[in-house]
């Protein structure tokens, strides 16, 4: 491995690996992002998000997100936000892995427990939609933290990290005044603030190329137009 990849920090590395998935190196990207150990915090990340998923399954998703940007790299065509396409393409993977195994598994253990016939098949349809609820909740979070530091600074952020903590808290619809409270701001200026901020997160989100998901509060105009940072 190259002297200089071994003296770099994790984070160094992982920037390694985004500047050659940019520049169409896949060596490169791949030497760097294997010593930055940011491959284990996918894996671990995942089990986390899909935490019924075998180990091994989990492993082999991560895999694949690697292969994939391996195989996209070495065909001239750069990855420019490597982090986000390994998380994309390994989530992909993983539900899909659900989506095909989930519903014989929970009607096998639904039967176990003397539950047959409509009942077993309302009962997977119910928790194959939470399931997919859950992941698209904790992909809005993740979203909406990796955009913080994009969208500016002072009080703005100050407001979208309460906003994004009390939807990660399952209360998307914080109250304005209790985040003028918290913050020791008048309503008014909560209220303007958090459309401010989300307004600017949805632009940051389009510049990213994805789609903000709605499990944040919509966009609202204040009183004094449309944000113009």
């Amino acid at each position: 491995m190259d002297d200089q990849v071994q003296q770099e920090g994790p984070e160094e590395l992982l920037r390694t690996a985004t500047t050659a998935a940019a520049r169409g190196d896949p060596i490169g990207m791949i030497e760097a992002l294997t010593a930055s150990g940011f491959l284990f915090g996918l894996v671990r990340r995942l089990q986390k998000q899909w935490s019924k998923l075998p180990p091994t399954e989990v492993d082999d998703c991560v895999a694949v997100a690697v292969d994939s940007a391996f195989a996209a790299v070495s065909a001239g065509r750069p990855v420019r936000n490597l982090g986000g396409w390994l998380w994309k393409v390994a989530s992909n993977a993983a539900q899909d892995r659900w989506d095909a195994d989930f519903s014989e598994r929970a009607r096998g253990e639904l039967e176990i427990d003397g539950i047959a016939g409509p009942e077993v098949e309302d009962t997977v349809r119910r928790r194959e939609r939470e399931a997919l609820d859950d992941h698209r909740r904790a992909e809005a979070i993740r979203l909406a933290r990796a955009l913080l530091p994009l969208i500016g600074e002072g009080q703005v952020v100050d407001v979208m990290e309460l906003v994004i903590d009390a939807a990660a808290q399952g209360l998307p619809d914080l109250p304005s005044a209790e985040i003028a409270e918290a913050l020791g701001i008048s309503e008014g200026s909560a209220r303007k603030l958090v459309s401010r901020g989300l307004q600017r997160m949805r632009r940051e989100a389009e510049r990213a190329g994805v789609e903000m998901p709605e499990d944040l509060p919509e966009t609202r105009m204040d009183e004094e137009g449309e944000d113009e940072w």
